[in-house]
C-alpha cells in the first residue's frame, strides 16, 4: 500500500528500520521523528514506511545502512537514493530536504541510471566450483583469517566495538579438538574467560549483552539478545566438554537461569530479546528488583527458538540438568505446531502483529533443531519433520546451479526484494543439515544438494572474512566422514539411554547418534548390518572402519576421542 501511494503520488520513501532493543532508535523517535518540523516535512514529501529488522530480516539485509536505526531515503519502486544510521533534527531536515528536491528535479535520469545498474546486477553471475574441487584449504584459509585478527591482550577478533563471533570460536575450537594447536585454544579460552568476566555479561541476572563497545571488553551496549545467548551457550557448553574447566560450565549453567527466567514464555516457546537500559544493568540484585526490568520483545520468532531449543538441548545432557531440556522439548512442539504450514513450509513469526513466511532461516535452524531432538530423544517425529522441513527448502529455496535464496521467490516483491540472495552463513547451515541427513538417511540427495551450495561460494568465500567460519566447519564435515554412533537396544532401556547419554556428552562436531529397537526396526537393523545382542550396545564407526563395540558407557569416551584426533580435552569435571 505505501510503495502504491508513493508511485501514485511520486515521491519518495522513507524507510526506517529499527528494532525494539535499540536505544537509539528509541532516541531519534523521541528526539528526531517527535520534531515537528521533521514530522511536517515527512508528511509532506515523503512517504513513511517503518520495519522491524527482527520481523523483516530479509528487508534489513538489503536496505540496512550501517547499523540501527537505519534511515534510508528509497524511489517508489524501492531503489536507495541515499541514507544513514541515526540522524539528529538539524542532520534529518538538511538531507531529507536535499533528497527531495534531488528527486523532483532529476527522476527521469535516476530511472535511467537505477535501470542500468539493474542491468548489472542481472548480468553478474558467480561460477562457483565443482564439488570435487572443494578442499580442506578452505577451511585453513579461514582459520589463518582467525589467527591474524586475533587480540592477544584482550581475546576476540579485531578493535572496537567488538562483537562475540561465536560461529569463529567454533571453528576454533573444532580446529584445536582436531589438531591440538595451542594458538587456537588461546583464541577460544582468552576469548570466552574475557567475555564472561567482562562488562558483556550480567552477572546478576546472567547472560550476555550484544557486544562491547570497547576494545577490552569492558563497556557493553546493553541489549539482550535471543540469538547471541543460544550461540553463546551452545559454545560455553563446547569449551566445557573440550577443556574440562568448571569456569564454562557455571557460565554455560547462568546462561541457561537467564533464558529460563527471562526469555521463556509460559505457553512454552522464547521470546526474542530485552531492551538496553544502562542505568538498570549497573544496579545490585536488590536494586534491580526496585526497578522495573528493560522491556521484553515477546514475539516467537522460529530461528531464534530453535537456536535456543538445540543450545538448551546440549546444555541439559552436559550439566546433567532436565530443566533445559525439557524447556527445548516443549518449545521445539509448540513452535512445530503454531508456525508449520505443509504449503508455506515455517512461518518466521505469526501472530497479532502479522505473518511473515517464506524465509530461508527459518526451515534450517528449525530443522537443525528436530535433528537435535530427534537424538537426545529418539522419536522418530523429530525426524520426520526435519525432513519434511527441508523438502520445503528444496522445492522452493534451493537454485538448481548450487545454494539456497534467502527467501521465496515472489512476482510481486518490490525494490531490493525482487533480486533473492544467497547469505553464505544459512547456506552453510542448510548444507550441515542436509549432510546429517544423509547420515541419519543414506539418502544421497542430502549429501548432493550440500555439496552444491558449498561449492557455489567457493571462488568467493575468503571476502567473508570472519564471516566465513561457519562455511569452513560445513565444509570440513563435507570433506570427512561423521562420526556415526549406532546404539542397538530397547529405546526404553535404561542400559540404552545411558548409552545415549554418554555419546551426547562428548563433545565431535561431526557426529549422528541414531538408537535402532529391535523390537520394531528389525528392517533398518538388517539394512545397516547390525544384530540384537542380550544388553544395548554400541557401535562406533566413521565410514568403513569401526571400533569393537561396547555396552559400557564409560568405554564411549575412549572410543570417540581419536575420531576426532588428536582431540586433547580432558573429560569434564563435575
Amino acid at each position: 500500500e505505501a510503495f502504491r501511494l508513493a508511485r501514485e503520488l511520486d515521491v519518495p520513501i522513507l524507510l526506517d528500520i529499527s528494532a525494539s532493543w535499540c536505544h537509539w532508535c528509541h532516541v531519534m523517535d523521541e528526539q528526531t521523528y517527535s520534531h515537528p518540523e521533521v514530522a511536517a516535512l515527512i508528511n509532506s514529501d515523503f512517504i513513511p514506511i517503518r520495519v522491524d529488522t527482527d520481523k523483516r530480516p530479509d528487508v534489513n539485509r538489503r536496505y540496512n545502512m550501517g547499523g540501527w536505526p537505519t534511515t534510508a531515503f528509497l524511489t517508489p519502486d524501492g531503489e536507495v537514493l541515499t541514507g544513514g544510521t541515526y540522524l539528529t533534527v538539524p542532520q534529518f531536515l538538511e538531507v531529507a530536504r536535499k533528497v527531495s528536491e534531488y528527486y523532483r528535479a532529476n527522476k527521469g535520469k535516476i530511472r535511467e541510471r537505477l535501470e542500468e545498474l539493474r542491468s548489472d546486477v542481472a548480468a553478474a553471475t558467480v561460477a562457483g566450483v565443482a564439488t570435487e574441487d572443494l578442499t580442506l584449504k578452505i577451511v585453513e584459509d579461514a582459520v589463518s583469517v582467525l589467527l591474524l585478527g586475533f587480540d592477544r591482550e584482550n581475546g576476540g577478533f579485531g578493535t572496537e566495538p567488538k562483537f562475540p563471533m561465536p560461529e569463529s570460536l567454533e571453528l576454533a575450537l573444532a580446529e584445536y579438538a582436531r589438531s591440538g594447536a595451542e594458538q587456537l585454544r588461546a583464541i577460544v579460552e582468552k576469548t570466552l574467560r574475557a567475555m564472561a568476566s567482562g562488562g558483556m555479561y550480567d552477572p546478576v541476572e546472567g547472560g550476555f549483552f550484544r557486544y562491547s563497545t570497547t576494545r577490552d571488553w569492558s563497556i557493553p551496549h546493553y541489549e539482550k539478545m535471543a540469538e547471541d545467548n543460544a550461540k553463546l551457550l551452545a559454545l560455553y557448553v563446547h569449551a566445557y566438554q573440550v577443556f574440562g574447566d568448571p569456569f564454562y560450565r557455571n557460565v554455560a549453567a547462568d546462561v541457561v537461569r537467564y533464558i529460563l527466567r527471562t526469555l521463556t514464555d509460559e505457553r512454552g516457546f522464547f521470546y526474542a530479546s530485552q531492551d538496553a537500559d544502562e542505568e538498570y544493568y549497573k544496579l545490585n540484585a536488590a536494586e534491580r528488583a526496585r526497578r522495573r526490568p528493560p522491556y521484553i520483545d515477546k514475539t516467537p520468532y522460529t530461528d531464534y527458538n530453535a537456536m535456543l531449543i538445540s543450545a538448551l538441548l546440549q546444555a541439559g545432557v552436559v550439566l546433567d540438568d532436565r530443566a533445559p531440556t525439557d524447556a527445548a522439548l516443549r518449545a521445539v512442539d509448540v513452535i512445530w505446531e503454531r508456525h508449520y504450514d505443509k504449503a508455506r513450509g515455517m512461518a518466521h513469526t505469526r501472530g497479532a502483529t502479522g505473518e511473515v513466511w517464506g524465509l530461508l532461516a527459518d526451515p534450517i535452524w528449525m530443522a537443525q533443531a528436530l535433528l537435535d531432538a530427534y537424538e537426545f530423544t529418539t522419536e522418530p517425529r523429530f525426524l520426520d519433520r526435519a525432513l519434511r522441513v527441508m523438502e520445503f527448502v528444496y522445492g522452493h529455496l534451493q537454485d538448481a546451479v548450487g545454494g539456497f535464496y534467502d527467501r521465496v521467490e515472489d512476482p510481486n516483491a518490490l525494490g531490493k526484494l525482487r533480486d533473492r540472495e544467497k547469505p553464505l552463513p544459512d547456506n552453510a547451515l542448510a548444507a550441515r543439515v542436509a549432510l546429517r541427513l544423509h547420515a541419519f538417511t543414506g539418502d544421497a540427495k542430502h549429501r548432493e544438494a550440500a555439496g552444491k551450495a558449498l561449492a557455489w561460494f567457493g571462488e568467493v568465500y575468503k571476502a567473508y572474512g570472519y564471516f566465513a567460519s561457519g562455511y569452513a566447519m560445513a565444509v570440513a564435515a563435507y570433506m570427512g566422514e561423521p562420526i556415526q554412533i549406532i546404539i542397538v537396544g530397547s529405546a526404553d532401556d535404561e542400559r540404552t539411554r545411558e548409552l545415549r547419554r554418554a555419546s551426547l556428552r562428548l563433545y565431535a562436531p561431526h557426529r549422528v547418534i541414531q538408537v535402532v529397537d529391535p523390537a520394531w526396526e528389525q528392517e533398518r537393523l538388517a539394512r545397516l548390518g547390525y544384530r540384537a545382542e542380550p544388553a544395548p550396545r554400541a557401535y562406533i564407526c566413521v565410514g568403513l572402519t569401526c571400533a569393537q563395540p561396547t555396552d559400557r558407557p564409560e568405554e564411549i569416551e575412549g572410543i570417540v576421542r581419536p575420531l576426532v584426533s588428536p582431540w586433547r580435552g580432558r573429560a569434564p569435571r563435575t
